[in-house]
């Protein structure tokens, strides 16, 4: 699926390789990606647990939290960061200088998910997005230019917006829907190996002389750009049923509610993604999807279908 044009033989980190979302990045590495990365080094809680012996025998080598940094990072060309913001803002400094010390080309700060720079809460915001954006400005400024540092961001992760809990306002099971706002704003949504995938392939383009030049600092990707109208059509093309219905709730009650309660009690960081898609902000139709992956020459991004068909 993949495709570079100079060997790279390079060794790629993951840190927080077992995750829900770290092991579908370190998957992609350790198979479609091997060529390219000859060594996968994952750091996990448990090296011993089921999920890191599995990503072990595809040739992943596991490395524990408490192992040094420099230790792990010896030799690295690309760092890939899955872990949660509270993990990623306690090791930042230290991670900063060991990136540095250890000569590594390309460092992926843990972002993905929603675009931070775009979020519209002000005063209220969740403690979640801005404590993504230190962190991103702290690595970028530690590192002083010296790591090529790229923020990814892929929208909602396709399979928890389609979980069984409807926690986005998508009830497959009941063919039950909800939105803040109109039916028919988009927002993108992307699957984790496609995640993975992106990972990768930037990667790869970033430590290619040839291409690195062609790569930026913050870039968004889109599996599929859908709106709550076309997940409800998609679910009834998949499963074969009649268009379900569509419960639309204020999207400005909703969003003064936040506003009220703030910061007592802490309201969910899904009901601020919830606003935030009503607001339009999570609209990735302007995205780097043909510098990840022209034309789809290299897979095909999962869609709404694709993903249906698969539960």
């Amino acid at each position: 699926m993949s495709s570079t044009s100079i060997n790279l033989n390079a060794t790629a980190v993951i840190l927080g390789g077992t995750g829900e979302l770290g092991s579908h990045v370190s998957t992609v590495f350790l198979t479609e990606y091997r060529h390219a990365f000859a060594t996968v080094r994952i750091t996990t809680r448990d090296p011993s647990a089921p999920k890191a012996q599995q990503l072990a025998a595809k040739g992943a080598q596991l490395h524990a939290f408490s192992e040094s940094l420099d230790d792990v990072l010896a030799g690295a060309n690309v760092v890939v960061n899955v872990m949660p913001t509270a993990a990623s803002t306690s090791i930042n400094k230290e991670l900063a200088a060991s990136l540095v010390k250890n000569g590594v080309k390309v460092y992926f700060p843990s972002e993905f998910g929603s675009d931070t720079r775009t979020v519209d809460f002000p005063g209220f915001e969740h403690p979640e997005w801005p404590g993504k954006r230190a962190v991103d400005v702290e690595i970028r400024a530690l590192t002083q230019g010296k790591v090529k540092v790229i923020s990814l961001i892929t929208g909602i992760f396709m399979p928890w917006m389609l979980s069984p809990n409807a926690f986005a306002g998508i009830d497959v099971a009941n063919n039950t829907f909800r939105c803040l706002g109109s039916p028919s704003v988009k927002f993108a949504t992307t699957d984790l190996a496609d995640m993975g995938r992106a990972v990768a392939q930037l990667s790869v383009l970033a430590l290619d002389p040839a291409t690195a030049s062609t790569v930026p600092d913050v870039l968004r990707i889109a599996g599929q750009n859908v709106s709550v109208e076309d997940i409800r059509d998609a679910v009834a093309r998949v499963k074969g049923v009649a268009p379900g219905k569509i419960i639309v709730e204020d999207l400005t009650a909703v969003k003064n509610a936040l506003r009220e309660n703030f910061p007592n009690p802490p309201s969910s960081i899904v009901d601020y993604g919830r606003v935030n898609i009503g607001d339009g902000n999570m609209d990735f139709t302007e995205n780097s999807n043909e510098l990840v992956n022209p034309s789809e020459k290299l897979w095909k991004w999962k869609t709404i279908d694709g993903r249906l068909r698969e539960l």
